[in-house]
């Protein structure tokens, strides 16, 4: 595969179909909104609308015919975010060369923001949960008491996150994957080694 266009650090990576896009990370020390997509067919880097909002160390979840992005930095100064963009994926990756400005793509659709700081986005049957978070960063052992228990749902129909259950134990900037057992896996946290299974309480 021939090198990005523009170099980058801790971007988004979302496939499809042999397909991939490149999205936001840090470029030159400064949050990218930039979005480049490698097309398997023309084997060359294309443009692609760009995120509403710079941003990296981003999450992405998958779900059909659609890819959410949620949560990530603004700056480098560990200055987190809470919002959530959607876009079908064939939206995502409708191209232009790259030497052309992509203005005239729309692609992204912004969503309300996530309750927490920190959430961990996952897919429950098609549903969008974010999992866990913190009103603040946190920081400290202390700051860790902080971390909420709550898991809300993404609800289309009143565009809105609902609360939906809980977690087995508190949790912020962690990562979350759902196991086929239908338990969950929560991995890591701010400057934290935990890793635990144990199973969603939903209403």
């Amino acid at each position: 595969i021939p090198p990005m266009p523009t170099p980058r650090a801790v971007p988004c990576v979302i496939t499809h179909q042999s397909n991939v896009a490149v999205c936001g990370g840090f470029i030159n020390g400064e949050c990218s909104a930039a979005v480049e997509v490698f097309m398997s067919s023309t084997s060359q880097w294309h443009r692609a609308a760009p995120l509403p909002i710079p941003g990296g160390v981003t999450q992405h979840i998958v779900m059909q015919d659609a890819c959410y992005l949620g949560g990530g930095m603004l700056t480098n100064a560990f200055k987190f975010q809470r919002h959530v963009f959607s876009a079908s994926l064939s939206q995502l990756f409708q191209t232009l060369p790259c030497d052309q400005q992509p203005s005239a793509l729309h692609t992204w659709t912004s969503l309300p923001d996530m309750p927490y700081l920190g959430s961990a986005l996952a897919n429950m049957g098609g549903t969008l949960l974010a999992i866990g978070g913190a009103d603040e960063q946190t920081e400290t052992e202390e700051d860790q008491e902080k971390e909420a228990t709550t898991v809300h749902a993404y609800c289309p129909s009143t565009s809105s996150w609902v609360q939906v259950g809980t977690t087995p134990l508190p949790c912020a900037f962690s990562a979350a994957q759902l196991l086929p057992s239908g338990q969950l896996m929560l991995i890591g946290g701010f400057e934290s080694k935990k890793v635990h299974i144990g199973t969603l309480k939903l209403q």
